[in-house]
């Protein structure tokens, strides 16, 4: 018999595409064993990645906004393998349920249900579960510098 729950997921958590932006635009960076910024994409994962994936295509409709996330972390959790940057984007976190610890730069603060956390482009950031409960987040990231440039490039090829 074959049993799943939030603890047999990729990463332990719980992630879903709400709205997706047909066009990739925003760059998910990592650092490499030597500290050095690596892209995301180019370092393949066991598993099917969250940002690697679509909407269904109902739910591929966004315009200026790449990407709606909802995630539920379990105790102990963080809701990424590791720290990372987006260099092209800002991204707002809304808490939506639990508690737990915000690494921003090089700040830490505690986060609750309501509270709203904005991420400044080519920030080091990550979401950890520092309670006994899951924690819930929607993630919204939005292109901003070279992400949108990238943005207006991809939609004028569109409108030809």
């Amino acid at each position: 018999m074959a049993i799943a729950n939030w603890q047999t997921q990729s990463h332990g958590v719980i992630q879903s595409v709400l709205f997706n932006n047909p066009h990739r635009v925003v760059s998910h960076r990592v650092r490499d064993p030597d500290g050095n910024w690596q892209d995301r994409a180019d370092n393949p994962a066991p598993s099917r990645r969250l940002f690697e994936t679509d909407a269904p295509p109902e739910r591929t409709c966004l315009k200026t906004i790449q990407f709606v996330h909802h995630v539920l972390i379990p105790p102990g959790g963080r809701h990424v393998a590791e720290l990372h940057v987006h260099p092209d984007a800002e991204e707002i976190v809304v808490v939506t349920r639990g508690s737990g610890t915000a690494l921003i730069g090089d700040e830490t603060s505690e986060i609750r249900t309501e509270d709203v956390i904005h991420i400044r482009p080519d920030v080091e950031h990550e979401i950890r579960n520092t309670s006994h409960d899951l924690l819930g987040v929607l993630f919204i990231c939005v292109p901003t510098g070279q992400g949108l440039a990238k943005l207006a490039a991809a939609t004028a090829v569109d409108d030809r």
